[in-house]
């Protein structure tokens, strides 16, 4: 989808959300091993953490079908 932030067309403060976007599905991979209950867990997830990844989750689901449906 063209979304790499490495590229040198993108402007500096797209590519700034842009890693956002690939740091916050790093964390989410990170939150989900030590917190899912397929692995064993190091801590019991409170609440907001599943607020917090459903909401993140949401919005890059959003961000990246709207970027396809625009390249279309």
């Amino acid at each position: 989808m063209n979304l790499d932030p490495a590229r040198p067309d993108i402007d500096n403060t797209v590519k700034q959300v842009l890693s956002g976007l690939v740091s916050i599905v790093g964390g989410i991979a990170g939150m989900s091993n030590k917190m899912g209950d397929r692995h064993a867990r190091n801590h019991k997830p409170a609440k907001r953490h599943a607020v917090l990844v459903v909401n993140s989750s949401k919005t890059l689901a959003n961000f990246l079908f709207e970027t396809l449906q625009a390249n279309r």
